[in-house]
């Protein structure tokens, strides 16, 4: 018995819906609705679940009637994400998805996107079939620097600036946190680089909306530790063992001790 008189797990066993993340069916709260639909058995009986303890080393664990293996060797990618093209695996609105730049790069289906950028953005997307980091990197406290590229439709005022750095606008009721701006040092007045380590939905467009300016282009060069570079665009490029364990480091840390890329 454990010290809190239940009985002891064992060893090496995990919850259902971390194993079925780890495995690269999504999210932990996506691979919950597969759980919740019934789309998940184990050892050949339909499980609900979530706390289920299951053994990837003696369990029989599916989805779909198709095995959850638990990969031996995690790999992050870093995916130049092309203009009017959704984050998502499936076509919205007559746009197209990721889907078939993942079928033209012959990953295997248990790689997932991490996080999105809207349509109209570009750059730096992150694909991994580890769903664990899946799931920290989408974490709003992370800590991750993310680093953008942003031409304004105006110049921006001392007021602006100074209302969209220190963390005075509020989105969808809350202030976000303060963030760094600064000009692009080869553009023009309206060119400029931020960095900012949330992740809220269109979050920079909204940003500047919120202070009266508005954003012209928007394009991430920069997750942490690892750069977009020369990639082009559509292309895939594996990390290195070396960007995966800094990546992971950079997870691991407090937003204020995290080290950021600075242009």
């Amino acid at each position: 018995m454990n010290k809190t008189g239940d009985t002891p797990h064992p060893a090496g066993s995990m919850r259902l819906n971390k194993c079925l993340a780890r495995a690269g069916f999504g999210s932990r709260r996506s691979v919950e609705e597969l759980i919740t639909a019934g789309r998940v058995s184990l050892n050949g009986e339909i499980v609900r679940d979530m706390g289920r303890r299951v053994d990837p080393e003696t369990d029989i664990l599916e989805v779909d009637g198709r095995p959850a293996m638990m990969p031996t060797d995690f790999r992050v990618y870093a995916f130049h994400k092309p203009l009017d093209v959704v984050s998502t695996l499936k076509a919205q609105g007559g746009q197209p998805s990721l889907l078939p730049y993942r079928l033209q790069a012959d990953l295997p289906e248990r790689f997932m996107p991490v996080g999105r950028l809207d349509s109209e953005s570009t750059g730096l997307l992150l694909w991994t079939d580890d769903g664990q980091l899946n799931q920290d990197l989408c974490q709003p406290l992370t800590g991750l620097w993310k680093t953008y590229q942003i031409e304004s439709t105006e110049d921006l005022s001392p007021t602006q600036l100074k209302n969209l750095t220190t963390g005075k606008v509020e989105i969808d009721g809350r202030k976000v946190r303060p963030c760094r701006l600064e000009q692009a040092p080869d553009g023009t007045t309206r060119d400029w680089v931020m960095q900012i380590h949330e992740g809220r939905r269109r979050q920079i467009r909204r940003m500047f909306r919120k202070v009266g300016a508005r954003v012209r282009r928007l394009h991430r060069t920069d997750v942490g530790p690892v750069a977009l570079g020369l990639l082009r665009p559509g292309d895939f490029r594996r990390l290195s063992r070396q960007e995966v364990e800094a990546l992971r480091k950079a997870v691991a840390q407090p937003a204020k001790k995290t080290s950021s890329r600075r242009r």
